[in-house]
């Protein structure tokens, strides 16, 4: 749609302070399902000039900027899959809308996601996210260290706490406000069929082994930490190649086993196939430009393995206990069964695996 047509005087601000007074046209993207920001595509005529706005909250300012940063360093070190970020007319990456929200403009990535990558693609893909960690690495503003990585220490508490009040206590109290409409019924529905499953499956002692790990120190630095399959862009020329890598603002600090887990766990495997053999050809490639130590290779399949159990545990308190809401009802009860359905498997896994990390 022609950009006058469009009653959001955030997105119009946002295209005055790039663009000017030009008559440019808009296309909204699908982008994120569930952070609730606006995101388009502006034409130019050119795709490989053509911009994607998406805004934040006034808040997410700082945020932005270091994340700015590190898709500067990227690029410079030779990532070119990384979108540049394009400055606005005043100067700045980011500018503040009259209505509190912040923008940023990137340049618009021309590729193709693919959900069911071939083996081709898989080795493509993790071999450019061994590039994307090898660089970050070297980013001055966050210098490579070693520690105990964020998200071992956010999965252990998480257990501990599904211990005290799990999803059994979830489907006892799911009654209240949060529960009554259709997004909060559905997931009523479902923490009491997943309460059920893991008690059949060995939720508990899954969780007792999580909850008991000792972290074991490992190389820390700036990594994406929300790589699913959806944000690697292949070349339509060339689906063998890696075009563009999408969405960086979940990057922060943490070990570079959660992008492997991330994006490995958002593929598909068979039932019973552990992460580390259904995608070996990928670690591989990804060894071939960056090693894994013997604790991050170890982390790859338990970190996969935790994320579907809290991850399941996160949108059951966000929707039943927080009053959360989605825009997009399809897409989040659409993420919330394939965890469902990934959970005895992971499960499964840690109770014959778990200890030890």
């Amino acid at each position: 749609m022609l950009l006058s047509e469009s009653n959001d005087e955030g997105l119009r601000a946002a295209c005055a302070a790039w663009l000017g007074d030009r008559t440019v046209v808009v296309k909204p993207l699908a982008g994120d399902a569930f952070s609730g920001s606006t995101v388009v595509r502006v034409l130019t005529g050119d795709p490989e000039g053509d911009l994607v706005l998406k805004s934040f909250a006034a808040t997410a300012r700082p945020r932005i900027a270091w994340v700015h940063g590190l898709m500067g360093h990227l690029r410079a070190s030779g990532c070119r899959e990384v979108p540049a970020v394009v400055a606005a007319r005043c100067g700045d990456t980011i500018v503040t809308a009259a209505d509190g929200s912040a923008w940023e403009a990137v340049r618009f990535a021309v590729g193709m996601a693919t959900a069911a990558p071939s083996a081709t693609q898989a080795r493509a893909a993790a071999e450019t996210v061994a590039r994307l960690h090898v660089a970050a690495a070297t980013w001055p503003t966050a210098p490579a260290r070693i520690g105990v990585p964020p998200a071992v220490a956010r999965r252990i508490e998480q257990a501990v706490s599904m211990l005290d009040a799990g999803w059994d206590w979830l489907a006892a109290n799911a009654g209240g406000t949060a529960s009554g409409d259709a997004l909060g019924h559905a997931m009523a529905k479902r923490v009491a069929a997943a309460a059920a499953m893991g008690r059949e499956v060995g939720l508990e002692s899954a969780l007792r082994r999580v909850a008991s790990e000792r972290a074991a120190p490992v190389p820390l630095q700036p990594v994406l930490r929300d790589i699913w399959w959806s944000h690697v862009l292949f070349a339509a020329d060339d689906p063998t190649c890696v075009a563009g890598v999408i969405d960086f603002h979940a990057a922060a600090i943490d070990t570079p086993a959660t992008d492997l887990a991330r994006l490995l766990g958002s593929w598909p495997r068979g039932p019973l196939i552990p992460l580390a053999t259904c995608w070996c050809d990928a670690i591989e490639a990804y060894e071939a430009t960056r090693p894994l130590t013997t604790e991050e290779r170890r982390l790859v399949p338990w970190l996969d393995a935790t994320a579907t159990i809290f991850g399941l545990d996160n949108w059951f308190r966000w929707i039943l206990v927080e009053g959360r809401r989605f825009e997009r009802f399809a897409p989040t009860v659409e993420r919330v069964d394939r965890l469902v359905r990934r959970l005895p498997e992971a499960v499964a896994w840690l109770n014959a695996h778990g200890a030890g990390v």
